[in-house]
């Protein structure tokens, strides 16, 4: 591994488990967001590498904590891989990058198109082009920023950041937070240093109740037919023909838009393969070309309720613990289709991954008086609700109400913040005056034209809004029974939308 010349080297990983923020008083709940894109589509390879297909199949429900573990990317013959991407990184290469942030593995799951790491500090999510990770305590998130791009480069080829976002809510100790999370003007002098296509937001009313975003525009790539390289030539001619088919099939494929084809290249050794072949492995990636992201913050939290979360007499904790917690509280039952692997901390705290197909959800709990602070966060599509007695199913924004309305139910807190990111759709509607439009319908505090202007100084592409998404995002901030709506926010960004609402209970 590579790390930035100008760093000192990591120190080496402590054993896995060790939590380093249990012994800092009051537990710093609220989280720390990283996402980074390598790609907009996990179709990804090196120059020098070939599309292959993993021949040893991998139970779903395999978990490994050894430190010489590499979660092995799983095949079913329904899905085919490259063999230079994210999934293929070793755990030791992680486990060294973690230390950097101070928190370490504690266990992994897998499925067909994620690994998912629980943390002594929540989570991580590693796709075959993009990594998420969420730490709480007094973890130096921002820290792994310059290992996961060494990372990406010296594992994978990748040299270069698609796309990067970086959020949280306000800390309730900042004064604990080490640099450069002691303040969010460090954080964004931090990011910045490493891109000059970013923007930082501040969302929200009051200290308590802000939230920080950080965003970069997508990274705009040189067209592969000019590069020198054959391999990326014979690539970009294999594109086009795959985009033809993909324009007369009837199939539909689901992890990539017509105008969306970005895989960084193929081997001309394979050359060979036909353009029908080139279709079927490709359409057989599950995932979703439309990328959503709900989460739910809250504190407050009704200490009744906060019971559960605590080791109860002599039994084990861990895994165990996890689940026995699942079950009491009703949490197994927000996706009960779920792959979940659920951990109880001693003597309290929970954290839990869940993964269903290509989406993701991942739970945090602090549950002493003091401090209280629970965070939802899923990527899994909200399904529309059949209700008994009628043939048709419900609405998307029925679906997503319900969800926010069954954790706040398990977590009863006082305050909680729903925040809902949606990539956009290409419906060909103009974007400014739609999104005034909905922001006058919905009665919210736009932020559309502040958002054209960053738009503009940052050379986005801001022409189209699928004004449906709009409306029905808003809606998912509806009132809700026994909490006052502070506020109701929309911001449009270059392919996201985001509303942001915050609650007070009545």
């Amino acid at each position: 591994m590579i790390y930035n010349p100008l760093s000192p080297p990591p120190a080496p990983p402590p054993v896995s488990g060790t939590n380093y923020s249990a012994e800092q008083g009051c537990f710093e709940g609220p989280e720390k967001l990283l996402e980074i894109w390598f790609s907009s589509s996990p179709v990804i390879a090196s120059p020098s590498s070939t599309l292959t297909s993993t021949t040893s199949p991998l139970d779903a429900c395999d978990s490994d904590l050894s430190d010489t573990s590499t979660p092995t990317t799983p095949n079913n013959d329904d899905t085919f891989y490259c063999d230079k991407n994210l999934r293929t990184v070793e755990k030791p290469v992680w486990d060294a990058m973690l230390a950097t942030v101070k928190c370490t593995v504690l266990n992994v799951i897998h499925n067909a198109h994620v690994d998912a790491y629980l943390l002594s500090e929540s989570s991580m999510f590693v796709y075959p082009h993009k990594v998420i990770i969420k730490t709480c305590g007094t973890t130096t998130l921002l820290h792994a920023l310059p290992g996961i791009i060494n990372i990406a480069k010296t594992h994978c080829g990748l040299d270069s950041v698609y796309r990067l976002f970086y959020s949280r809510k306000s800390f309730m100790f900042p004064e604990k937070q080490p640099d450069p999370h002691r303040s969010w003007e460090n954080e964004v002098k931090y990011l910045d240093s490493y891109f000059d296509n970013g923007a930082a937001y501040i969302i929200g009313d009051t200290n308590a109740d802000e939230w920080y975003l950080y965003l970069t525009s997508p990274l705009q790539h040189t067209s592969l037919d000019n590069n020198s390289n054959s391999n990326y030539r014979g690539f970009y001619q294999q594109q086009e023909q795959l985009q033809g088919l993909i324009k007369d099939a009837d199939a539909d494929v689901s992890w990539m838009g017509e105008n969306d084809c970005t895989w960084t290249s193929l081997n001309s050794n394979s050359n060979n393969t036909t353009e029908q072949e080139y279709f079927s492995r490709f359409q057989r990636f599950d995932y979703r070309s439309h990328d959503e992201t709900i989460e739910i913050l809250m504190t407050g939290l009704n200490p009744k309720a906060m019971e559960a979360f605590y080791q109860q007499g002599d039994e084990p904790t861990g895994i165990p613990g996890g689940r026995r917690v699942d079950q009491q509280t009703g949490l197994d039952k927000l996706y009960p289709d779920a792959q979940v692997d659920s951990f109880l901390f001693e003597p309290c705290g929970y954290s839990a991954n869940g993964l269903l197909d290509d989406g993701y959800y991942t739970i945090h709990v602090t549950p002493e008086p003091q401090c209280s602070y629970a965070s939802f966060e899923s990527t899994i599509p909200a399904q529309p609700i059949t209700h008994p007695g009628k043939t048709s199913k419900g609405n998307h924004v029925d679906a997503i109400r319900l969800l926010v309305r069954q954790v706040i139910d398990i977590f009863q807190p006082s305050n909680f913040t729903v925040t809902y990111f949606a990539s956009h759709r290409d419906q060909g509607f103009n974007k400014g005056s739609a999104a005034a439009d909905v922001a006058d319908d919905y009665g919210v505090d736009g932020h559309v034209d502040e958002q054209m202007d960053v738009a503009s100084d940052l050379e986005m592409e801001m022409d189209d809004v699928d004004v449906d998404q709009l409306a029905s995002m808003m809606g998912t901030l509806d009132r809700y029974s026994g909490y006052r709506r502070k506020n109701k926010i929309l911001h449009v960004f270059d392919g996201y939308d985001l509303v942001f609402g915050h609650y007070s209970q009545i």
